[in-house]
């Protein structure tokens, strides 16, 4: 009998090592079928002195999937956040539409966002991408300062950058010029979250396929 609970525990033993080495090569695994689109809203303020007087907050991130075969987009969706010590602007209520009331109603915390959007996106396995380097950078830097793990992996797409370089322009038009210069129209409103990620992903799928 003690034998044969000595070697169950070796068995066991094994296993547990086996899950290990499985769970740590799913951590390092890539998947290369679709690419995450996010574009970030966050606070903000129509003059220099109020924005240095003011800390940047994100309150929207809009997430979407870019299905490579196809070019088809799906799961577009807006993830309102909470800022914890500033506050919606007039000015940036006009940008965006957002309000601290839809804000208090709607939003969550930045962590409870980014892991919702984890588990719904696999963004711990999945590129991601979007228009210009705003969207990693703040990102990146409120994670870092709110002591919050960024699900998100390093390998990130600039998409205004590729534009540029597959059409050769010298500086870049923007979100809405450029997909014009490609014949499409944007759809939805400029700068809410979902409808920026959705156009980025329409404008990055004709830049990969050139």
């Amino acid at each position: 009998m003690i034998k044969y609970c000595k070697k169950s525990w070796r068995v066991i033993g094994k296993l547990c090592i086996y899950l290990k080495v499985i769970i740590k090569n799913l951590e390092i695994m890539v998947l290369y079928d679709k690419i995450i689109v996010i574009d970030i809203e966050a606070t903000c303020w129509e003059s220099k002195e109020e924005t240095l007087l003011n800390q940047r907050e994100i309150i929207e991130i809009g997430v979407c999937k870019l299905i490579l075969s196809s070019g088809k987009i799906e799961d577009k969706q807006s993830f309102y956040i909470k800022p914890e010590v500033s506050q919606v602007s007039s000015f940036c209520h006009q940008l965006t539409g957002i309000t601290n009331e839809k804000l208090q109603i709607e939003g969550t915390s930045l962590e409870k966002a980014l892991k919702k959007i984890n588990s719904k996106y696999s963004a711990k396995y999945r590129t991601f991408a979007g228009y210009g380097d705003f969207d990693k950078e703040i990102l990146e830097q409120e994670c870092k300062s709110k002591a919050i793990e960024n699900p998100f992996r390093n390998d990130y797409l600039n998409i205004k950058t590729l534009f540029n370089l597959v059409y050769l322009q010298e500086k870049p038009k923007g979100l809405l010029k450029e997909l014009e210069l490609i014949g499409e129209s944007f759809e939805g409103e400029n700068h809410n979250g979902a409808d920026d990620a959705y156009n980025a992903a329409k404008l990055l799928y004709k830049v990969l396929k050139k």
